[in-house]
C-alpha cells in the first residue's frame, strides 16, 4: 500500500497544465485583435455606427478575457505531466509558433513601408488581412486544427476582395477598409468562440 505522504500521481485521463494555459493566451490574443480590427471603424465611418459596432465586439472580448482569467485559475490545479515527450512537443510547437509570428509582423512591417513609400497607403489595411490571413495556414499544421484553414481562407478571401474592389472598381477606400476590417474582427470572434467550447471540455473534465 503507497505511503499517506507519497506524492499524486496525475490520473490518466487528467488534462495537462499546459493545456489550459494555451486556449487561455488564445483568447486573451482573439480578445486583442478582435478589438484592433474593430477599431478601425472609428476611421472609416461614423461615431455614430463605430461605437455600437465596436461594443458589440468588446462584449466578446470582456468574456474571452474573463474565461481566459478562469483558464488560469485551472491551470494552478492541473498536473504539469512533463514527459520528454510532451516538452519536446510543448518547445517545438512554441518556436514555430514565435517563427510564425515574427515572420507576420515582420511582413507586415515591411508591407507598410512599401505600400506608403510608393504612395498605395490604400491598400495598407486590406494587404495587412491578407498577411494575418495567411498566417493561420501554418498555424493549423502546427496546432493540428483544421479551424485555421477555415478562419485563413475567410480572412483571405475578403482581403483579396478589397484589393480587387480598389483596383478594378471605384468603390471608396473607406467602404473597403470598413468590409475587410469587419471580416476579420468576425473571424477573430470565431476563433475565440471555437476557444470557449473547448475552455467549456476543458473544466467539465476532471482535475486530478
Amino acid at each position: 500500500m503507497p505511503s499517506q505522504n507519497a506524492p499524486a500521481t496525475p490520473a490518466a485521463d487528467a488534462i495537462p497544465r499546459v493545456a489550459y494555459v494555451g486556449v487561455a493566451g488564445g483568447l486573451l490574443l482573439m480578445a486583442f485583435f478582435t478589438l484592433l480590427w474593430a477599431s478601425w471603424l472609428f476611421g472609416t465611418v461614423s461615431p455614430a455606427i463605430a461605437t455600437p459596432v465596436f461594443a458589440a465586439y468588446a462584449v466578446f472580448a470582456i468574456v474571452f478575457v474573463v474565461v481566459a482569467v478562469r483558464l488560469f485559475g485551472s491551470a494552478r490545479r492541473a498536473p504539469t505531466i512533463d514527459t520528454d515527450e510532451r516538452i519536446g512537443r510543448t518547445t517545438s510547437i512554441g518556436r514555430q509558433f514565435g517563427i510564425i509570428f515574427g515572420i507576420e509582423f515582420v511582413l507586415i512591417g515591411a508591407a507598410g513601408g512599401i505600400l506608403s513609400a510608393t504612395g498605395n497607403s490604400d491598400y495598407l489595411n486590406p494587404v495587412i488581412a491578407l498577411i494575418v490571413g495567411a498566417h493561420f495556414i501554418p498555424l493549423a499544421r502546427v496546432f493540428e486544427r483544421t479551424i485555421d484553414y477555415y478562419i485563413a481562407a475567410w480572412t483571405i478571401l475578403f482581403a483579396l476582395l478589397g484589393i480587387a474592389l480598389l483596383l478594378f472598381t471605384s468603390t471608396p477606400r473607406d467602404t473597403v477598409w470598413t468590409i475587410v476590417a469587419l471580416a476579420a474582427a468576425n473571424a477573430t470572434t470565431a476563433y475565440g468562440v471555437y476557444m470557449l467550447v473547448v475552455a467549456r471540455r476543458l473544466n467539465r473534465l476532471r482535475l486530478p
